[in-house]
């Protein structure tokens, strides 16, 4: 993936984090009235969890990659 790409791929998974977080902490707090809701809530909950995995794992590729051999 070049430069570019990656970078606008971060920029889309960051976009994506803010609306999960959003739709989790909303699903919680209906889950309290409705625990019927609590598949939907855990399933978004997973896709904010690997979203935030995919972020903070090319952080550390990007770590990595410039870091100097000896």
């Amino acid at each position: 993936m070049s430069d570019s790409d990656t970078s606008r791929a971060r920029e889309a998974a960051e976009d994506l984090v803010d609306l999960l977080s959003a739709y989790e902490m909303e699903l919680s707090a209906l889950e309290q009235e409705a625990p019927g809701v609590a598949p939907l809530r855990e399933a978004v909950g997973l896709a904010l969890a690997r979203v935030t995995f995919w972020i903070s794992d090319r952080d550390a590729e990007d770590g990595s990659a410039s870091e100097t051999r000896h």
